[in-house]
């Protein structure tokens, strides 16, 4: 069980590693949609660093026996982190904030973890691996969207580049 548990929380963690690059591949690129009417990366790591924060604050230290959880209301939530990205001047600063918060996260997963412990939210059947996987497929959403972005904006650098060389 216990390796089920390093398993989930490493990839968790793992996370923060891809996060940690984005200081150098994104410092130009951070307050640009990733495409028409979607969001900047300093509102999508906002959005990732907000749920964070809520499993840190409300979800985790709720997570017992039985215990009957309740996600917020996700659209307002998103909402509310789109807006609370723009305290962010610096790509620097939200990137530490995200990883000072996920740290704080797995930290509090760790202590508490217990695969056997089952619990609802929404309703539904969980237990801590099933959360965690949440996050990690939440995460890697976010991951490919931003790699797509990047790749995207390089290709388009390579090729005005391209052009002003005879």
């Amino acid at each position: 069980m216990a390796d089920q548990q390093n398993k989930g929380l490493n990839e968790f963690s793992d996370y923060l590693l891809w996060v940690e690059n984005l200081k150098e591949t994104a410092q130009d690129l951070w307050l640009k949609p990733i495409s028409t009417g979607k969001w900047s990366l300093r509102e999508i790591l906002a959005h990732i660093m907000y749920w964070d924060r809520n499993s840190l604050e409300i979800m985790v230290p709720n997570m017992s026996e039985g215990a009957k959880l309740f996600f917020v209301d996700i659209e307002k939530y998103n909402q509310e982190a789109a807006v609370f990205a723009q305290s962010y001047n610096s790509l620097e600063v939200l990137i530490d904030d995200l990883i000072m918060t996920r740290k704080q996260l797995l930290s509090l997963l760790e202590e508490k973890y217990n695969n056997a412990t089952k619990f609802t939210i929404d309703n539904q059947n969980y237990t801590y691996k099933k959360f965690v996987n949440v996050f990690i497929h939440h995460d890697e959403h976010h991951k490919k969207q931003i790699e797509a972005f990047l790749q995207q904006e390089n290709s388009a650098k390579d090729r005005s580049n391209s052009k002003g060389v005879s």
